[in-house]
């Protein structure tokens, strides 16, 4: 899933039930994992929806295509494991705010963000279901596999030393640089975030390979 960071996992990662369907659909099928497969239509929906969110235009490439028919199929073996767990997914008032304060940070007024979601083909409704999957895949992936992290003072330490100082220098040369126990929360933060999404990339590797997942190239050039 990409990018890989547990909100980032917000910005790359998502339609739901679209682009993943039973062999019954008919459709082009796209890409196959065991008994759901991803649609054509769907992959070019997944590109509509990361075009949006990132303010772009889409754009059909083979290659783009392949990487987005991938990230469904990973959808695909997030969304079976949510459905297997005890987790609680978050409310539609809570994607709700998620999606308040993504129409702000992009410095547009609702009326301005709803034109182009419109723009890229989908209704007010659609979006607001695809922020509350987003919202609650970023918080299943915590819920899954952030208890078994742990991150050390001697992580931290390394950390603040190899990469936080070189990249506050970088964006800032002139820049106070803050000493390491005013920053440590944040670095650890930032560590068990990597290490979470670690895990996450290792379990979707060991669940790929016990499933037969197949990608119709073909169709990905349509």
């Amino acid at each position: 899933m990409r990018p890989r960071t547990a909100e980032g996992l917000l910005a790359g990662i998502l339609v739901l039930t679209s682009g993943i369907a039973q062999a019954d659909v008919l459709d082009r099928v796209a890409a196959s994992a065991g008994q759901q497969v991803v649609t054509l239509s769907g992959v070019r929906r997944q590109l509509r929806l990361e075009a949006l969110v990132a303010n772009t235009e889409p754009e059909y490439s083979a290659a783009n295509m392949r990487r987005a028919a991938e990230r469904l199929i990973e959808q695909a073996l997030v969304l079976h494991e949510m459905e297997l767990s005890l987790f609680v997914p978050p409310t539609m008032a809570e994607a709700e705010v998620a999606l308040a304060k993504f129409i702000s940070d992009r410095k547009q007024t609702p009326e301005e963000f709803r034109k182009q979601v419109a723009r890229m083909g989908f209704s007010d409704d659609e979006f607001r279901k695809e922020v509350l999957w987003r919202v609650s895949v970023s918080r299943f992936v915590s819920f899954r596999f952030a208890p078994g992290v742990q991150v050390s003072d001697e992580e931290v330490e390394k950390y603040y030393q190899e990469e936080f100082t070189k990249q506050a220098k970088a964006a800032d040369a002139n820049v106070a640089m803050p000493q390491l126990e005013e920053v440590r929360e944040t670095i650890y933060l930032i560590l068990a975030t990597r290490k979470t999404n670690q895990a996450l990339d290792q379990w979707l590797a060991q669940t790929r390979q016990t499933l037969k997942v197949r990608f119709f190239e073909e169709a990905l050039k349509q």
